[in-house]
């Protein structure tokens, strides 16, 4: 009977079944990333039916720049709704409104000189990416679009964890889709019947992220959220910049090292030919809809951990970070078994190009060996965030991309070429879980809420 019960957001991490909390708050979310999935591959289709590799390469050359803009929304989103999720629990509402505030303007202000920037030095940054001279117009094509809109990126993606903290998974959810069914819609038109290439890639994103951005600024003025983006709102002290900084920071910059990781890949990946740069493009395309869905789920556990860490309801936060570990792992095991089986299918889906689906079946049959470790490692680094421990979090986001993955692809591409090259990233995400569950033996201490270990809300 009470799996059939409506629950508010915050009934849902307060007192629902921790089963129905977990399902509830992370289905949404899943179903949005699995929606972006498909989008990310209809992106890439679309674009390999132009039957130019060139151009297939130049959306996986501009994409490391176009994460740096959801690298700084990042810090607000993962900073501003950890914090909110705790003074929820708190019953601290009036802080939790400003904290959402304050972090929607500062991603939004971020994002606009983000583009300012990036717009400045827009050529010497494209050849710094690896653009060769057969892919730099492409690459500049799509990079010029989606860089003056990268405001509403960060804004927009602020705007989605603030739903979640406060448990609207489903307007999270609808949030993502707007955005990206419209732009499913708008990519064959685009680039194919327009044929604007590159370029009308771009303009679908764009026009699926901006209606997305007025849904949200529409949810965040009504009265059907606690929280608020009111300028009158916009209250920021101390304590609250101490808290979003302190999460967020290491969060965006994980990605940001992602990002340059992701640049010097190419570099090198370019330095085998451009068909082995888009065969890593398409992969990662295949790759990402399982680390997307692995990564939602999480994600709908973080405000259910904040919540309750704030509301100092241990029992319940443990059991439900055990029951999501499961999940986690069921997923990663099943998402590595499908792209054993059917990965090269899915490659050859994308393009008809003989010598870019070699290279992308080659990169692929070696990175599903770093899937299923994938769901420890970010299960252990959202608890974190969701606790308000920077250094613990701070050490697995940063571990993978550069304590591990950064050397190991200079070191294995030095010694074995292009297959150390392959087997760099998987090695990464081995060591990196090996890293979080030493980090993890005090997580138990830590949820069983000893007198040492209080919430950290009035730091």
């Amino acid at each position: 009977m009470n799996e059939k019960k409506k629950y508010t957001g915050v009934e849902l991490m307060d007192s629902a079944p921790i089963s129905t909390a977990i399902i509830r708050l992370a289905l949404p979310m899943m179903l949005a990333m699995l929606a972006q999935s498909i989008y990310n591959m209809t992106d890439m289709y679309f674009i390999g039916q132009t039957g130019d590799p060139n151009m297939v390469a130049a959306i996986a050359l501009a994409n490391p720049l176009f994460m740096l803009s959801q690298a700084l929304g990042n810090i607000f989103a993962t900073g501003g709704s950890s914090y909110i999720s705790r003074m929820l629990g708190a019953k601290r509402n009036d802080e939790a409104k400003h904290t959402a505030t304050v972090s929607f303007y500062c991603a939004f202000c971020v994002g606009a000189l983000l583009t300012i920037v990036l717009l400045s030095i827009k050529g010497p940054a494209l050849r710094l990416i690896g653009a060769s001279d057969a892919t730099f117009k492409h690459t500049n094509d799509y990079f010029s679009v989606v860089c003056m809109f990268m405001a509403f990126a960060a804004s927009g993606a602020v705007m989605s964890g603030q739903m979640r903290s406060e448990g609207a998974a489903k307007k999270a959810m609808l949030l993502q889709l707007i955005g990206i069914v419209l732009n499913i819609i708008l990519d064959p038109i685009f680039i194919l019947v327009f044929d604007w290439g590159t370029a009308g890639a771009a303009w679908a994103t764009i026009a699926g992220q901006f209606v997305a951005f007025i849904y949200g600024v529409r949810y965040f003025l009504s009265k059907e959220t606690t929280l608020s983006i009111k300028p009158a709102d916009f209250k920021p002290n101390g304590q609250m910049m101490r808290q979003i900084l302190s999460i967020g920071v290491p969060a965006g910059l994980s990605n940001i090292i992602m990002s340059g990781s992701q640049i010097i890949g190419n570099r090198i990946l370019a330095s085998y030919g451009d068909n082995v740069l888009a065969g890593s493009g398409v992969q990662m395309r295949v790759t990402s809809m399982f680390f997307m869905v692995i990564f939602a789920l999480v994600q709908g556990y973080q405000p259910f951990a904040g919540y309750n860490y704030g509301a100092r309801q241990f029992e319940r936060l443990r059991k439900g970070f055990k029951l999501t570990l499961i999940y986690a792992t069921v997923l990663c095991f099943a998402g590595s078994l499908v792209l054993r089986l059917f990965g090269a299918s899915l490659i050859r889906f994308f393009i008809d190009d003989a010598a870019t689906i070699e290279a992308g079946v080659a990169i692929m049959r070696i990175f599903v060996y770093g899937i299923p470790f994938v769901g420890l490692q970010v299960m252990m680094m959202v608890s974190f965030q969701a606790f308000g421990k920077p250094i613990q979090s701070t050490i697995i986001t940063m571990g993978r991309q550069c304590l591990f993955y950064l050397p190991l692809i200079f070191l294995l591409s030095h010694f074995f070429g292009f297959d150390g090259f392959v087997w760099a990233q998987p090695s990464a995400d081995m060591l990196t879980t090996g890293i979080a569950v030493l980090l993890g033996f005090p997580l138990f201490k830590l949820m069983r809420g000893d007198a040492d270990s209080p919430p950290t809300v009035t730091q």
